[in-house]
């Protein structure tokens, strides 16, 4: 069965985008970025005829995988949240104002707007939808002050 949790994976258009998003402006480091290319990128994914550019990034304890197809890539919109398959990755913040324009600023686009989250177990928070350059959902939460 299950032994552990590996990492999050998001494919994107430009990986280079991505990772200098996330690098500088989220926190992460980049482990690598590499092709793969081979005919088990094709078995693995199911996508004929795919090569990959991939990296791995690492940071607030997580690891989080790109993937540009370099053949095989299927243009469209990236899903909306309420499509079922979405996802979306919640950062916290200390201040959501500043952060949301920060991002904002180099190239985020919002998806919905910052609001009181007064619902759950989650009381007296901040949060709000966003997305990086390349589509990824990102949600940003500022938490109560305890």
């Amino acid at each position: 069965m299950i032994t552990g949790f590996n990492h999050t994976s998001f494919t994107v258009a430009d990986i280079d985008k991505s990772v200098a998003f996330w690098t500088g402006l989220l926190g992460f480091k980049a482990a690598s970025v590499s092709p793969r290319e081979g005919k088990w990128q094709e078995e693995v994914t199911g996508i004929p005829d795919a090569c990959l550019m991939v990296a791995h990034l690492f940071g607030h304890g997580h690891h989080v995988e790109f993937i540009q197809y370099l053949s095989g890539a299927i243009v469209g919109r990236p899903p909306q949240p309420a499509l079922p398959g979405a996802g979306h990755v919640c950062l916290e913040t200390d201040n959501i104002e500043v952060t949301w324009k920060v991002l904002i600023d180099a190239g985020a686009s919002p998806q919905g707007k910052i609001a009181d989250v007064s619902s759950g177990a989650v009381r007296g928070a901040r949060a709000g939808y966003l997305r990086d350059p390349n589509g990824i959902l990102i949600e940003l939460l500022q938490l109560a002050a305890q």
